[in-house]
C-alpha cells in the first residue's frame, strides 16, 4: 500500500523536532538559549502573521511592562515593539516593493508636528531631556503609519476594535476590583501590594519609586480618605485618559441599532452589532493558533466560521460599557468628568435622530436619575465633581498657578518654546528630571515647549479629524459606520476637553491609544471614500 505523501500532515514531526532540539539546547547550556529560541520564533511569527501581530500589540497597549535598562531609564516595552514591527513593515513593504502610506491631512500633520518636535531640540537647555522626550514621540507615532496602511476592509476596523474593547474591559474590572478591595482589606495592604509588585514591573524601578513618593493614589472628600482607581497606570488621571478614549466609541456601538428598511432604506446595511460584533476576528485568530497544534482542528475552524467562538455580543458589549463607567467615576478625576460630559454628550447629539425610541426612552430616565441624584445626594462622586467649580479648594489653587506660569512661559517663548522636555528647567534650573511640573493643561505646555506653531499643528490634527469624521458620518449608508465615526467624534471631543487640566501625550500607553484613535478615523474616512 503506498503512502500518499501530500496527505501527511508534516507539522507534528517538525513541531517535535524541535522541542526535541530545544530541550537538548537548554540542558546543554541554559535558559537564555529558550529566550533566544522564542525571540527567534517571535520574529518569524511577525513576518508570517504581521497583522495578527499588530493587533496583539494593541491589546498589550495599556499592559506594557517596563524595561529597567540602566539606572534612572525606564523604557516602556510598547515603544520597543511598535518600532520593530515599524521595521518589520518596511522590511515587508521593501520585499513586496509596495509602500502603502496614506496620504492625507493627518499625515502631513503629524509628520509635521514631528519636524517641529525635533527643531525645538535646538532651543533646549538640557538636551539629554529634550532628546529623552523626543524619543517618546518617534517610538510611537509610527504606529499611525503601520496601522493606516491596512487595507480598507471591515475585518480589520471590526479586529482593531477588538483588541482596544478587550484590553479596556481588563483594565477597567482591575480598577473596580482595586477600588471596592479598600473596603473588605484596607487602603494600606493594597498600596503596599501595588507600591511592591506592581510598580517595579508597570512603571519600572527609578519611575515607580518616583510614583509611589508621590502618588495621587488617594483623594480627600469630606473629610474620608478615598483610593482611587488606577488599574495598572501610574495615576488616575492618566486612567481616565484612556477609558475616554474607548469609552464613546463603545457607547456609539451600543446606541447604533440597524432601521427598518421600508421607512429608512438608506440606513439599511450589512453590518449591523450582532453580525459586526460577531465577526471580530481577535479571539478567533487565538482559537485558529491553538487549533493548529490541538486535535480536531476541522471541529475548531467550523465553530470560528459559524461565529461561535467570539467573546463579544450586543449583551457583554453593554457590561463593558457599565464596567469602564463605573471604572471612569471612580478614578475621581475631575478633569475626566469634564470630559465625559462632554464626549458623551457630544455622541448622544450627533446619534440622536438614529437612536430608536426605546432607548431614547432610556436614555431619559437614565439623565432624569443622574439629575435627582445630583440634587437630592451628598454622595462623594458628586461632591468630588462640584470641588472642580471651587476656586477657593487647594488643588484647585494650586492649578489656576501652573496655568498661570505656563502662560507666562508660552508668551515669552511665544514662536520657538524653551525645546522640548526643558518646560521644568526653565522654571527651576536645578530640578530633577522626573519631578512632576508642568502646566497641567496641554495646550499651555505644548505652546509653552514647542512654539505657537506647534499647538496650531496639533489644533489642526484633532479639529480636522473631528470635521472629517462628523462629514463621514452625516453621508454614510452604513449605520454601523455612522455610529462609529461619531463614536470616534467623541472620544477625540472628551480627549479634548480633559486635556484643559492635565498633559497626557508623554505617556506611552495614552500617545499610543490616541494613535490607534487617528488611525481608526482615518480608515473610517477613506472607508466611507471608496
Amino acid at each position: 500500500m503506498l503512502l500518499n505523501l501530500r496527505k501527511i500532515n508534516l507539522e507534528y514531526p517538525i513541531i517535535f523536532v524541535l522541542a526535541v532540539f530545544s530541550g537538548l539546547m537548554i540542558s546543554f547550556y541554559s535558559l537564555s538559549v529558550l529566550f533566544l529560541l522564542a525571540l527567534i520564533l517571535f520574529i518569524l511569527i511577525s513576518f508570517k502573521y504581521f497583522n495578527q501581530v499588530l493587533f496583539l500589540l494593541i491589546f498589550y497597549i495599556p499592559f506594557q511592562v517596563a524595561l529597567n535598562i540602566s539606572a534612572g531609564i525606564d523604557l516602556a516595552s510598547g515603544r520597543v515593539l511598535i518600532l520593530y514591527l515599524f521595521a518589520v513593515w518596511i522590511i515587508r513593504s521593501l520585499a513586496e516593493k509596495r509602500f502603502v502610506i496614506r496620504f492625507n491631512l493627518q499625515t502631513l500633520l503629524i509628520c509635521l508636528f514631528l519636524f517641529i518636535a525635533v527643531f525645538s531640540v535646538s532651543q533646549a537647555w538640557d538636551i539629554e531631556r529634550a532628546f529623552r522626550k523626543i524619543l517618546v514621540f518617534l517610538s510611537i507615532f509610527p504606529l499611525y503609519f503601520i496601522i493606516t496602511s491596512l487595507k480598507i476592509k471591515k475585518k480589520y476596523l471590526y479586529r482593531t476594535l477588538d483588541a482596544l474593547f478587550m484590553s479596556g474591559f481588563v483594565l477597567s474590572l482591575i480598577g473596580v476590583t482595586q477600588f471596592l478591595l479598600q473596603f473588605f482589606i484596607g487602603i494600606d495592604p493594597i498600596i503596599r501590594f501595588w507600591s511592591k509588585f506592581v510598580s517595579p514591573v508597570f512603571y519600572g524601578n527609578t519611575f515607580g519609586a518616583e510614583v509611589v513618593s508621590n502618588p495621587s493614589w488617594l483623594v480627600n472628600i469630606g473629610g474620608a480618605t478615598v483610593l482611587r482607581a488606577f488599574s495598572l497606570f501610574p495615576d488616575p488621571h492618566m486612567f481616565s485618559f484612556y477609558l475616554g478614549l474607548l469609552i464613546p466609541i463603545i457607547l456609539g456601538i451600543v446606541l447604533f441599532e440597524k432601521k427598518d428598511k421600508d421607512n429608512h432604506p438608506e440606513l439599511v446595511s450589512e453590518s449591523v452589532v450582532g453580525k459586526g460584533l460577531a465577526s471580530l476576528q481577535f479571539p478567533k485568530q487565538i482559537i485558529r493558533w491553538i487549533g493548529m497544534f490541538c486535535g480536531n482542528k476541522q471541529r475548531i475552524l467550523k465553530q470560528v466560521q459559524n461565529d461561535k467562538c467570539t467573546f463579544f455580543n450586543s449583551k457583554l458589549l453593554y457590561l463593558i460599557l457599565f464596567t469602564m463607567l463605573l471604572a471612569e467615576l471612580l478614578t475621581f478625576s475631575r478633569g475626566g468628568y469634564i470630559g465625559m460630559i462632554a464626549g458623551i454628550g457630544v455622541t448622544i447629539i450627533l446619534l440622536w435622530r438614529y437612536i430608536s425610541f426605546n432607548k431614547k426612552v432610556i436614555l431619559g430616565l437614565v439623565a432624569g436619575t443622574s439629575i435627582l441624584f445630583i440634587m437630592f445626594s451628598n454622595q462623594s462622586i458628586v461632591n468630588r465633581f462640584l470641588s472642580s467649580f471651587d476656586f477657593n479648594e487647594g488643588s484647585n489653587t494650586e492649578r489656576i498657578k501652573n496655568w498661570n506660569q505656563g502662560r507666562e512661559v508660552f508668551s515669552d517663548n511665544f514662536f520657538t518654546g524653551v525645546g522640548i522636555g526643558n518646560y521644568s528647567i526653565y522654571l527651576y534650573p536645578t530640578v530633577e528630571y522626573r519631578t512632576p511640573i508642568y502646566a497641567h493643561n496641554l495646550y499651555l505646555d505644548i505652546g509653552a515647549e514647542m512654539g505657537i506653531f506647534a499647538l496650531l499643528v496639533w489644533l489642526a490634527l484633532i479639529g480636522i479629524t473631528i470635521w472629517q469624521l462628523f462629514k463621514t458620518g452625516k453621508k454614510s449608508e452604513d449605520v454601523f459606520l455612522r455610529a462609529l465615526s461619531f463614536g470616534l467624534v467623541g472620544s477625540l471631543v472628551w480627549f479634548s476637553a480633559h486635556s484643559f487640566f492635565d498633559t497626557p501625550i508623554y505617556s506611552p500607553t495614552i500617545l499610543a491609544t490616541l494613535m490607534v484613535v487617528v488611525s481608526l478615523s482615518v480608515i473610517m474616512i477613506k472607508m466611507n471614500q471608496n
